[in-house]
């Protein structure tokens, strides 16, 4: 029996999440997206998930950057990516 990667579906309606994310680098780890955040410093980096499945739109902030395989399971996943600036920077958004 064949067993499909790609994550439950769940309606745009039904979802919750708007996450906005800045100075940090977004990457897939161990099958899962997740960025890497440092502290202020930069000694202590830390991962934290972000749950595809309730996400409607991710926004990428200002100094933030994304790999290939995080954009091609968000675009799996049906979550609307955005990327958006200061200073009077527009908002582009993409969707699959």
């Amino acid at each position: 029996m064949l067993e499909s990667k790609k994550t439950k579906e769940i309606l745009h309606s039904k979802r919750g999440n708007l996450e906005y994310l800045e100075h940090c680098r977004v990457l897939v780890k161990n099958g899962r997206v997740v960025y890497l955040q440092a502290d202020s410093d930069r000694r202590i980096s830390q991962y934290w998930n972000i749950p595809l499945a309730n996400t409607t739109v991710l926004l990428l902030g200002i100094g933030t950057s994304i790999t290939q395989g995080a954009v091609r399971m968000l675009c799996e996943s049906g979550v609307l990516l955005g990327f958006c600036g200061n200073g009077g920077t527009p908002f582009y958004a993409g969707a699959e």
